[in-house]
């Protein structure tokens, strides 16, 4: 198969080890006919054994598919906002304007939520009806809401990112840094705790706390080791150590595409551009 195949994680799209994705795929197509074939692949090796085990514990884990007209209802709602806000937008008017359709259906969402507590189409009702005050740019309006949803809701899920996104366009990280250290703490739902502590890192980093996003991103290598949130916090704390404006680019040798060695030193006394880049 040319170029890298990629799953995507709940929380976030990260990039895996190719082989291990193309093989999930060969053996969702593939099971019936080549299911001996496989499995002795799979167990010739350690990273084969541990995706076995992680296909089939997903499997086991994986609730049934049931109708839900309650989530088809939400999400009529929300569908029926986006609309109602493109038609706001392409009007010319202001987001903080009174009349913003994401204000009525915010309070239709939360009123909703209010109705219907503790359901998965709550938490999602929870989570849009958050968004659609930060578009409203009722940021204060937004977080006064968010206090009242408990810690060990599903809703937060989703409702991390829409404090990173208040956070982002205010550029006022305070309250984002708040809440995911509370959830980092006393999160029920161990992805929630994680993501927690990581977009805690994020958080401190973007506020220009160096010092804090190294604990909290060292908290994140310690607490859940070979995970994909680990890899990333090892990640950002080799940039806050090594990449930073002003500081020397960390020394380097590879092999180009080509086969040819290539390394940093061998630029001495020339202008070198290092572009960084990923596929995700």
């Amino acid at each position: 198969m040319a170029g890298a195949c990629f799953v995507t994680n709940l929380m976030r799209r990260r990039r895996v080890n190719s082989n291990v994705a193309c093989h999930e795929i060969n053996l969702q197509h593939t099971w019936g006919k080549m299911k001996r074939k496989i499995i002795a692949q799979l167990f010739g090796s350690l990273l084969g054994l541990m995706f076995l085990l992680t296909l089939m514990t997903r499997a086991q884990n994986k609730p049934p598919k049931l109708d839900d007209p309650e989530l088809d209802r939400v999400q009529a709602m929300i569908s029926q906002a986006k609309k109602e806000s493109g038609q706001f937008s392409k009007s010319g008017s202001k987001a903080s304007e009174p009349n913003n359709p994401n204000l009525k259906w915010a309070a239709t969402l939360w009123e909703y939520r209010n109705k219907h507590p503790d359901t998965p189409a709550s938490a999602i009702a929870t989570t849009e009806a958050l968004r659609l005050l930060v578009r409203a740019d009722r940021i204060s309006e937004m977080q006064t809401k968010a206090d009242t949803v408990k810690l060990d809701e599903a809703a937060w899920k989703r409702a991390i990112y829409v404090l990173v996104e208040a956070a982002a366009n205010k550029k006022d990280y305070n309250y984002l840094i708040s809440k995911t250290q509370a959830l980092s703490q006393t999160a029920v739902d161990p992805e929630i705790k994680v993501f927690a502590h990581i977009t805690l890192g994020d958080a401190y980093w973007k506020s220009g706390d160096t010092a804090q996003a190294r604990v909290a991103f060292q908290a994140v290598v310690t607490k859940y080791p070979k995970t994909p949130y680990a890899e990333e916090a090892e990640g950002n704390l080799m940039e806050i150590e090594l990449l930073n404006p002003g500081q020397p680019a960390p020394q380097f040798a590879r092999t180009t595409i080509k086969g040819d060695p290539i390394s940093l030193a061998g630029f001495k006394g020339r202008v070198v551009v290092l572009k960084f880049w990923g596929t995700y």
